[in-house]
């Protein structure tokens, strides 16, 4: 049987095969999240947003959930001004209560709380990274109910800005 295997060659196709596996494993050993990051960023200061509204909370409400999210994510570090590596620079332009179901007699029932944030995504020079422009989230809530009700419009007012703050933390730390 050894005869075979040396006649046809079966030393060198085992050793081709190593070979292969070998460079195969080794391409794929090294990956880093870090590297892919906007601007190759490490940290980011997120200052209280700005507020073009008569809603006097929301731009604080959105700045602390902003930074929750860039915390649990945990791809950027969250620290202050002077230490980071770039500015996540928030402004809220405009909120809407529009509309969004009505009964049979034309009643509104359900409204939708809309939310629209100018994004940049500063080097702490002050050269722009990103420029996400003007993103918006919503969130629906029952006309009838008190605004504390998980039904009511402080939730709504909640998921409008987690869906703003989800698509900025996704741009932000996408790898290119």
């Amino acid at each position: 049987m050894t005869h075979i295997w040396r006649r046809r060659g079966g030393r060198r196709w085992i050793a081709a095969a190593m070979l292969t596996l070998m460079a195969g494993v080794s391409g794929c050993a090294h990956y880093s999240t870090t590297a892919g990051l906007v601007g190759g960023i490490r940290t980011v200061a997120i200052p209280t947003a700005g507020n073009q509204t008569a809603e006097v909370d929301v731009a604080q409400r959105l700045t602390e959930r902003a930074v929750d999210a860039f915390l649990a994510d945990s791809r950027l570090r969250v620290v202050d001004e002077e230490s980071a590596d770039a500015l996540l620079l928030l402004r809220v332009t405009e909120l809407e209560d529009e509309p969004f179901t009505y009964t049979a007699g034309e009643v509104t029932e359900q409204y939708r709380y809309r939310l629209f944030v100018e994004v940049t995504l500063e080097r702490a020079g002050g050269s722009v990274l990103l420029e996400m422009g003007r993103l918006s989230g919503f969130g629906t809530y029952d006309a009838a109910l008190p605004d504390e009700d998980e039904q009511g419009r402080e939730p709504a007012i909640d998921k409008a800005m987690d869906m703003v703050i989800e698509e900025i933390v996704d741009r932000t730390t996408a790898s290119w």
